[in-house]
Formats: C-alpha cells, structure tokens, sequence
C-alpha cells in the first residue's frame, strides 16, 4: 500500500503529464488526489521541494520497474533485445504516456532549474548501468557506447512520437531496425 506522500508524488506525476508544469500547484495535487486543501503543502511547502519529491519518485519508480522487468527479461540476441525495447515503447507511448510526458517534462524543467539535474541524471546513470548489462549479453564489443546509443535513440524516438504521434508509420520496425544497428552490427 502506498504512503500518502507516494500517492500524492503519483498524483503530481499525473498532474505533470496531463496537464503540464504550469499546472503542478499544491492545489491541483490536492484535489486530484481528493485530500483536504494543504495536504500536499504539509509535506512539501515549496514547488521546488515537490519537484525534487518527484524526481526521487521517478528515481524509485524507474528502480522498481527495471527491476521487475530484468527478473523477467534476458535478452541473449539482438533481436531479443529490440523485442524487449519494442514492448517498452509500446507501453511508454501506450498505458505509461502520462508518465513518458511527465518525464520529458522534468527534462526540461530541469535546463532551467539546476537543482534538478544530478538526481535526474544519478537515476538516468543507474539505468544505463542496467541496460549495458543488456547490451553486453548480446554480443556488442562496446557495451557502453552501445548502451548510450540505444538509449539516447529511444529517448528521441519516444519524445517524437509523445510530440508528433505518427510521424513513424512503424515504430516497432523502426525500433527493431535500429537497436540491431546500434549494437555494432551484432
């Protein structure tokens, strides 16, 4: 069961990718999350400390997921692994869309706020870790640059796609072509 500071964080990340940052007011998280007024400013009394709230949210989430995931998936090829990163697109353009804005969103929130930054790239560092595990299990002989690569493509893929949806006719094609291609060839 979450905490009442995890539901209200699940709120704002709602809040974040539905209707933007100018929407994220203590007031707005409160209502959505059907507390009384000032919950959410009992908690965090600043913007600046709800966002920093969400971004280690985010962190725990991303934690949570990738760990349910890897006890799941192991790709030994790099088709396995564009099959792997097709599911995830899907789903972060599909039921996590919210989500995939929200976090989008903190990324540029975070070119104009600096205390953002190192907690969004410690989590960003964690799971790159984690996915060059991915990458070295496929074959590639520059895992890391790989993993970069694959990384930094999808990040570009998925902004696109949440700010122009179908400006690729096959995402999936797309994403596997290009893993395989990202991997060095392997």
């Amino acid at each position: 069961m979450p905490s009442r500071q995890e539901v209200l964080l699940d709120v704002a990340i709602e809040i974040l990718g539905s209707q933007g940052v100018r929407a994220l007011t203590h007031r707005a998280v409160d209502t959505a999350a059907a507390l009384p007024a000032g919950s959410t400013a009992n908690y965090y009394k600043t913007r600046e400390s709800l966002l920093a709230a969400i971004v280690a949210r985010f962190a725990d989430r991303d934690r949570a997921t990738w760990q349910t995931i890897a006890s799941f998936v192991r790709p030994a090829s790099p088709a396995e692994l564009a099959t792997a990163l097709v599911a995830y697109v899907r789903r972060a353009l599909g039921p996590e869309r919210t989500v995939t804005v929200a976090r989008y969103t903190l990324f540029l929130e975070a070119a104009v706020r600096p205390e953002l930054r190192e907690p969004l790239a410690r989590s960003a560092q964690q799971l790159r870790e984690w996915a060059t595990a991915w990458v070295r299990d496929v074959g590639s002989t520059d895992p890391g640059a790989d993993c970069v690569a694959i990384l930094d493509y999808l990040d570009g893929l998925l902004l696109h796609q949440i700010t122009f949806p179908g400006v690729l006719d096959d995402v999936e094609a797309a994403v596997e072509r290009d893993v395989r291609r990202l991997c060095g060839g392997v």
